[in-house]
């Protein structure tokens, strides 16, 4: 339960990924946007055991010392990402990335991928609409994979689990899960809509 869907999801964002070619091998780290979240945690703490070097975006920087502890080489602000796109392309800082919040932060992130590398877009907090230029894709061959966790294939789904419940022992998933009563949920709900959780957020509807 403290993997979840958000497990599955980051999983299968990493091997579409490495199926494109995203390697160890890059000078440059793996982005993962929305960094905090349930998606983002995990997909932090995968990246990073995998070992990538990982950079992790969050609008919520008093969780840098989370995202380090999880394996982050660096956190940054979503503030960078948040404007419109304003040149075509920018520095090329990033060998690939998991975005979970899409909208012009998408955008942003196409625009400073390296040559031929590939976003895995994952959510779409910060909205579907499409804002990026076409020049990441002609001038430097960058794609955007999309990740639907609920109609992915039943073996390749096992293949996500497998590989994940040898990557992440449950001593580490542990630290970053928090496990709530039901009568918490109508709090926790407030927060959700807010983006204040951090990490995983399991109910029990036992306690």
């Amino acid at each position: 339960m403290a993997l979840g869907t958000a497990g599955l999801t980051a999983m299968l964002a990493i091997e579409s990924l490495e199926n494109m070619g995203m390697t160890t091998a890059s000078q440059r780290p793996i982005l993962v946007t929305g960094a905090a979240g349930g998606v983002g945690s995990i997909a932090v703490l995968a990246l990073s055991r995998l070992g990538y070097s990982v950079a992790a975006s969050t609008g919520r920087l008093e969780e840098s010392h989370y995202l380090t502890a999880l394996g982050a080489a660096s956190v940054i602000s979503r503030a960078e990402f948040a404007d419109p796109v304003s040149r075509p392309l920018e520095s090329e800082r990033f060998a690939g990335a998991i975005d979970n919040v899409g909208g012009n932060t998408l955008a942003r992130v196409l625009a400073q991928l390296e040559s031929n590398a590939s976003v895995a877009s994952v959510g779409l907090a910060g909205g579907a609409v499409f804002t990026a230029n076409v020049m990441p894709f002609l001038l430097r061959g960058v794609n955007i994979l999309g990740i639907d966790s609920v109609s992915c294939p039943n073996p390749r789904r096992l293949k996500a689990w497998q590989r994940l419940g040898e990557l992440i022992p449950r001593s580490v998933l542990e630290s970053l899960t928090t496990t709530h009563p039901l009568e918490d949920l109508p709090e926790l709900a407030d927060e959700i809509l807010a983006g204040k959780i951090k990490g995983r957020t399991v109910i029990d509807l036992h306690a």
